[in-house]
């Protein structure tokens, strides 16, 4: 935003006949240098180091976990290379053992799809029209004018319009750092603003309409994961809503503390009119936001919910397939504390007289670990029972019933 804001150039007007041809030219530029470079490194750094220690986490968790499937006896999932489809999946909707399970219904899958659609469209629009303006005003805009027919000092710019600037910008200094740098931000640029998000896009349509091995879908949801951190759409009209709001208060600072003795002539041609008061200084620059923002906004919100939606009907696939009915509702980490947000009563003494009752009754706070909501939990209105009026084509007259697990009881357990 910075390079766009001050990429100014002023040439010699060519319509007044008494002045010579090219008589002056003015380019005024702003050069990053390495202290910009090395924030956009750092966070590259950032980036890839914690995919790579992401991976190897998964990777060591995975071998533990079927090392004691193994230790365990239990024979591990045979499968690897069974293809489904997200989208008619029936997903269980108890997490003890029942036959009840749900599917998503026709009308979502056909506005998923619109979704998904509607998705690359707003991308490509977002980048291609003008997402922010910038305006020069004061005596460097009437300069800007001169030069230009005295049309307005405006640029409108898109994300490939400020990636070819800055491209150009490199050409025009013609150092290999500035080659180098520059490429590297431009690219940056287009990457995290439009190929990313498209890209992303492209991996939730396969993710729910792709027949997929469990092995396939695993990778296609790092990938997704990936690309979720590359995607910037959201950070690009984050910085343009910014530079609204404070460029036009920087670029006075800049110079305009310069031009205080004019300050008393640039009064008196605003009050007779021969100056605007906007051009009644010497220099600023206003940023204005533009329709293809909003758009960008659109798209970002459309591919948070798209994202939510179907990495969690994958995530609760994966449970489906693999985690035993009889241990959806346990966790490994089980608590004796007084902090549990579920506590249960146990009773010990129903073996008791009533007098011994009365001094040794107890309350036994037990910790239980909270079952993560599921895809059926958020979504429970995008999904119908399997087998339902409403799958067959008729109209559905079946309610759901809300139903509360009970903890199992173990028989050998000591009541001390």
């Amino acid at each position: 935003m910075t390079l766009a804001s001050f990429r100014i150039s002023v040439e010699s007007p060519d319509t007044l006949d008494f002045l010579p041809d090219n008589l002056y030219s003015l380019d005024l530029l702003v050069r990053p240098l390495w202290g910009l470079y090395a924030n956009m490194l750092a966070q590259l750094v950032a980036q890839v180091s914690s995919h790579v220690i992401i991976h190897y986490h998964r990777k060591t968790t995975m071998a533990a976990g079927y090392a004691q499937e193994v230790e365990l006896g239990l024979t591990p999932s045979n499968s690897e290379e069974t293809r489904e489809k997200l989208c008619s999946h029936s997903f269980k909707l108890d997490y003890e053992a029942s036959n009840k399970d749900a599917v998503v219904r026709r009308d979502v899958n056909w506005a998923l799809s619109f979704a998904l659609l509607s998705l690359i469209v707003l991308v490509i629009l977002g980048c291609a029209l003008p997402s922010f303006g910038i305006e020069v005003l004061g005596l460097v805009g009437l300069a800007v004018e001169s030069g230009n027919e005295f049309e307005q000092a405006k640029t409108l710019y898109s994300v490939f319009d400020l990636a070819s600037m800055i491209v150009d910008q490199a050409k025009f200094s013609g150092g290999a750092s500035d080659y180098l740098g520059l490429g590297t931000l431009a690219s940056l640029l287009v990457l995290t603003v439009f190929l990313v998000p498209l890209a992303q896009t492209a991996s939730l349509l396969a993710q729910w309409y792709a027949p997929l091995t469990k092995k396939q879908r695993m990778k296609n949801t790092t990938l997704n994961e990936i690309l979720s951190a590359w995607q910037y759409m959201e950070v690009y009209v984050a910085s343009i809503v910014v530079a609204a709001w404070q460029l036009g208060g920087v670029s006075e600072y800049m110079i305009n503390a310069y031009c205080d003795p004019l300050k008393d002539t640039f009064t008196s041609l605003s009050y007779y009119g021969i100056l605007e008061a906007n051009d009644a200084q010497c220099f600023r620059v206003d940023a204005t936001v533009q329709a293809a923002s909003w758009i960008l906004v659109a798209a970002s919100l459309i591919l948070a919910i798209l994202n939510h939606f179907i990495v969690g009907a994958a995530s609760q696939k994966v449970q489906d397939d693999e985690i035993p009915a009889e241990q959806r509702l346990h966790s490994d980490q089980w608590l004796q504390s007084k902090q549990s947000a579920v506590t249960m009563g146990v009773d010990i003494s129903m073996s008791m007289s009533a007098d011994e009752e009365e001094g040794c009754l107890e309350l036994r706070e037990v910790t239980i670990s909270p079952v993560n909501p599921r895809f059926t939990d958020y979504y429970f209105f995008a999904t119908a029972r399997s087998g339902s009026e409403e799958q067959a084509g008729e109209t559905p007259g079946e309610t759901f019933e809300a139903e509360t697990a009970m903890l199992p009881v173990d028989e050998n357990r000591s009541d001390e």
